[in-house]
C-alpha cells in the first residue's frame, strides 16, 4: 500500500523536525527549561495561544497554513509523537548516561530537543485544530470539540507549565521536623509546611532460598521461597527442605546458631537441609540473609556451592508523618508508594529508605512535588471524560436515526 503524497509530505516535515531537533541538541546540549518559570511560562503561553487564532485567521490569504493542522498533519503528528514516546520509552533515562545515546539527548525525554520540538509540533497541529474547532462550532460535534479542546489544555501545561514543576527531595527521620527539601542539583528549598516522621513500618516478601556459586557467585534461576516450614524444592541438583523458619531471629556468638529475637536488627533465619539427589550427600545448618547489626549465614555444600538467603524483597512500606501547615495546624497521614498525600498543590509521595536497616529504618525519603497548571490539567481530564460519555450515549441515537435500506425503497 503506497502512501498518499499528503501524507507523505506530513511524515517528511516530522522527520527533518527530528533531525533539526538531534542538530540542536548536538549542538547546544539539554534544553534548560527554568525560563518557563511563573509568571515568563504564562505570559509564553499567552502569546503562543494569541499566534495560532492569528494563523488560523491568516488562512485563507496564505492557504499554505492550512497544512500545519489538516487531516495529514494531525495524524503524523501524532504518529511521529507515539513513535518518540516509543523509542524514549525504551531507552533508560539517566543523566549521566554517556556515549551516543547520551549525545542524542535519548536518555533524557523532557530535556532533548527532538522530543520537545516534536511535541511542540503536535501541540501546534492540535491547537489549530481546536481553533477551526471552535471557529465552526455550530458545525461540529459539542463532544468531540470538547475532547480536543482537553487535549490541547494538557498539552499546553504540559509544555509552558514544565518550568513551574517543582520536585524536592525531603529525609525525614523518626522524631524529627523538617520544612527543608533538596533538589536534583543540590539546591535548598524552603517548604510551606513541616514534616515529623512519627513510624515507619514495612511488609516483606517470605525469605527465598537460592543455590550460589561461590566461585562465579552467581545464584540459581530457581529458588524456594519459604512462605511455611517443611516447604521443599529440587534446585540445581540438590533436594532443599526448610526444617525450621524464623521470621525474627538473632545469632548467638558462640554457637552460632539463630533464636528467635524480638528486638531491632532482627534478621529471618531458616534451618537448612540439603541432600544431593545423585550423591546423596546431605548437609544442613541455619540460612540467614543477616541485617545491619549480624553477618549472613550460609550453608555449605562442600568446597564451592552454598545454600544462600538474599535480603528480603520490600513488598509495602509506609511512612506515616506528621504535617503542620503554614497556619499552624497539623494533619496526619499515611504516605506509601503510589498512595501520596495532597497538601494544596503539593504531593508527597514515597520514594526510598535506608536499605541498610531494611524493615528497622528510622529514614524515610519522601519526594514533594508541585505543578502550578495541576488545575488546568485537572480539569481538561474530567472534561475529557464527560465528553467520552456523551459521545457514547450519543452514537446510539445517531446510528438509530439512519434509515435502513428497506425504508429507501
Amino acid at each position: 500500500m503506497t502512501l498518499q503524497w499528503g501524507y507523505k509530505r506530513a511524515f517528511a516535515r516530522c522527520a527533518l523536525l527530528f533531525v533539526a531537533g538531534t542538530a540542536l541538541q548536538i549542538i547546544f546540549g539539554d534544553i534548560d527549561n527554568s525560563f518557563l518559570r511563573y509568571p515568563w511560562g504564562l505570559i509564553v503561553a499567552i502569546n503562543y495561544l494569541y499566534l495560532l487564532v492569528l494563523i488560523h485567521f491568516q488562512t485563507d490569504r496564505w492557504p499554505w497554513l492550512k497544512r500545519l493542522y489538516d487531516g495529514y498533519a494531525c495524524v503524523s503528528a501524532l504518529a511521529s509523537m507515539v513513535v518518540v514516546t516509543i523509542i524514549f520509552g525504551l531507552t533508560r533515562q539517566d543523566p549521566a548516561t554517556e556515549g551516543l545515546i547520551g549525545l542524542l539527548g535519548f536518555s533524557r525525554m523532557t530535556s532533548s530537543w527532538p522530543f520537545n520540538i516534536l511535541l511542540l509540533y503536535f501541540t501546534t497541529t492540535t491547537g489549530l485544530a481546536v481553533v477551526d474547532d471552535l471557529h465552526h462550532w455550530r458545525q461540529r460535534r459539542l463532544a468531540a470539540v470538547l475532547s480536543h479542546l482537553a487535549v490541547f489544555v494538557v498539552l499546553v501545561a504540559g509544555v509552558f507549565g514544565s518550568g513551574d514543576k517543582q520536585r524536592v527531595n525531603v529525609t525525614t527521620q523518626v522524631g524529627h521536623t523538617t520544612h527543608v527539601g533538596l533538589t536534583d542539583k543540590g539546591e535548598q528549598v524552603q517548604l510551606p509546611f513541616a514534616l515529623t516522621l512519627k513510624e515507619f513500618t514495612m511488609d516483606e516478601y517470605p525469605p527465598k532460598l537460592y543455590v550460589l556459586d561461590t566461585r562465579t557467585e552467581s545464584s540459581s534461576m530457581d529458588f524456594l521461597s519459604v512462605e511455611a516450614e517443611g516447604v521443599e524444592a529440587d534446585i540445581e541438583g540438590w533436594h532443599i527442605v526448610a526444617e525450621r523458619s524464623i521470621d525474627m531471629a538473632g545469632r548467638r556468638t558462640e554457637s552460632g546458631e539463630w533464636q528467635q529475637m524480638d528486638h531491632v536488627g532482627a534478621a529471618p533465619a531458616v534451618y537448612v537441609k540439603a541432600r544431593h539427589q545423585l550423591s546423596g550427600e546431605e548437609f544442613e545448618g541455619w540460612v540467614s540473609c543477616g541485617s545491619f547489626i549480624f553477618e549472613p549465614s550460609y550453608l555449605m555444600l562442600g568446597g564451592r556451592y552454598a545454600v544462600a538467603m538474599p535480603r528480603r524483597e520490600a513488598k509495602r512500606y509506609l511512612s506515616r508523618v506528621e504535617l503542620r501547615d503554614e497556619e499552624g495546624q497539623t494533619h496526619l497521614y499515611n504516605i506509601e508508594v503510589n498512595h501520596p498525600a495532597r497538601v494544596g498543590g503539593w504531593y508527597i509521595y514515597q520514594m526510598g529508605y535506608d536499605t541498610q536497616r531494611g524493615r528497622w529504618s528510622e529514614v524515610s525519603v519522601l519526594e514533594c512535588v508541585r505543578d502550578g497548571w495541576y488545575s488546568a490539567v485537572h480539569i481538561a481530564l474530567w472534561t475529557m471524560l464527560v465528553s467520552g460519555v456523551v459521545m457514547f450515549l450519543t452514537a446510539g441515537g445517531r446510528r438509530a436515526a439512519k434509515p435502513r435500506k428497506e425504508d429507501k425503497r
